[in-house]
């Protein structure tokens, strides 16, 4: 059930709503709980103030705006002409001289009248916005509150398309303005002017280029995004031919494949592309597989390829020496109580002893010359070295 408040002018008026004051107030508290939008009002938390009753939007006539200044530090636009001790308010904020458009007065009370409204929410349940981001009601009898909350009695009800002209939005709700809002502030807080002060017009318009420029940089956020989006497509169209040639190179055989006209398109495209191109990371992969498969050309190129004819290395010299079992300058050692021996020297250490049982040779001949022997060995247990006993012997040196 929707009350609606009634709107007089002049002396009579007054009388009227002073004489049914009462009257209007106890009404609205019984049937405040019962109000029904598209949106559940809800029971009134404990602590706050009551609903006042819901009316319908409607637009201020423009014969009765005026324009004045603000004269309190602080002003809340109270969204009722209530004198409740807490009164519900909006979020606008009005400061010490700032030029306002001015309505009726009621109940000690002035309306304000906010170029594009004051602030309030709507659920986005119950409108819908357009490809440009221009936002409507959608259904009658839209619920316009002045906080995100869905628990108590809305501001007043909106009919079914009504433009909202919305700042941003937050989880379920547009944070938003409609003109045909009304708000209110205490008559001491406001002061009339005089309508043709060229100062108090030039503050209205300063007013209206804030509001609409709230409006405008949230549209414009949303052209943006759209014109980014469209750039993007378009900036990957032409990553996409480029992949398909790479794969048209990919059929060829490892000799024929040839990279460098990719990578010289993808250094063109590059040039074009703004920093936050969605196509800038598509563009680093696709240089990223261009390598890899040109590194995997070469190598089997490589793998592939015939090695070159090399010659054989010349056969190394053969070492004369390699047919003796042991080389060095023979010794001979006297022993005291028993027979010297023959041994081997070289480079002053003792290699084997020396023996020769075949008597083909006479070592004491051979004594301080370098020869060469071959023979077998033997490993005595009373000696220390082995012993060779040389069935051939060369003299390589004379004796030193």
């Amino acid at each position: 059930m929707v009350i609606r408040a009634i709107v007089g002018g002049g002396a009579a008026g007054r009388c009227r709503r002073s004489s049914s004051l009462s009257f209007v107030l106890a009404l609205s508290l019984l049937v405040g709980a019962t109000a029904t939008a598209q949106e559940a009002g809800g029971e009134v938390p404990p602590g706050d103030t009551p609903p006042a009753p819901v009316v319908e939007a409607q637009a201020p006539a423009a014969a009765a705006q005026q324009l004045g200044r603000v004269v309190a530090d602080k002003v809340s636009l109270r969204c009722w002409p209530s004198t409740a001790a807490v009164p519900p308010v909006f979020e606008d904020v009005l400061v010490k001289d700032q030029v306002v458009a001015l309505g009726r007065s009621e109940n000690g009370f002035r309306q304000v009248l906010p170029p594009l409204g004051p602030i309030g929410y709507v659920s986005r349940k119950f409108a819908e916005a357009d490809a440009d981001g221009r936002v409507k009601t959608k259904g009658t009898k839209v619920a316009f509150r002045y906080r995100p909350r869905s628990s108590e009695a809305p501001v007043t009800l909106l009919e079914d398309a009504t433009e909202l002209h919305v700042i941003e939005e937050q989880a379920d709700w547009y944070r938003c303005r409609v003109p045909t809002i009304e708000a209110w502030v205490a008559e001491n807080e406001v002061q009339v002017g005089d309508a043709a002060d060229a100062a108090l017009i030039a503050g209205y318009a300063a007013w209206q280029q804030q509001q609409q420029a709230e409006i405008a940089t949230r549209l414009e956020g949303i052209a943006a995004a759209k014109r980014l989006a469209a750039q993007n497509e378009l900036d990957l169209q032409q990553v996409r031919v480029i992949e398909q040639a790479f794969a048209q190179e990919l059929t060829k055989t490892v000799t024929e494949q040839s990279f460098d006209p990719l990578d010289q398109a993808l250094d063109k495209l590059t040039a074009t592309l703004s920093p936050e191109s969605a196509a800038q990371s598509a563009v680093q992969g696709l240089r990223k597989r261009i390598e890899t498969q040109r590194w995997i050309a070469e190598a089997t190129a490589v793998r592939d390829s015939k090695p070159a004819t090399v010659p054989p290395p010349p056969p190394e010299p053969k070492d004369e020496l390699a047919r003796f079992q042991s080389i060095g300058w023979l010794r001979y050692e006297r022993r005291l109580g028993g027979p010297g021996i023959y041994y081997l020297e070289k480079g002053g250490r003792r290699q084997c002893l020396v023996s020769c049982n075949t008597g083909r040779y006479d070592l004491s001949l051979f004594v301080d010359r370098e020869i060469g022997l071959s023979g077998p060995r033997r490993h005595p247990a009373t000696e220390t070295l082995s012993v060779l006993d040389a069935e051939r012997l060369e003299v390589l040196g004379s004796p030193r």
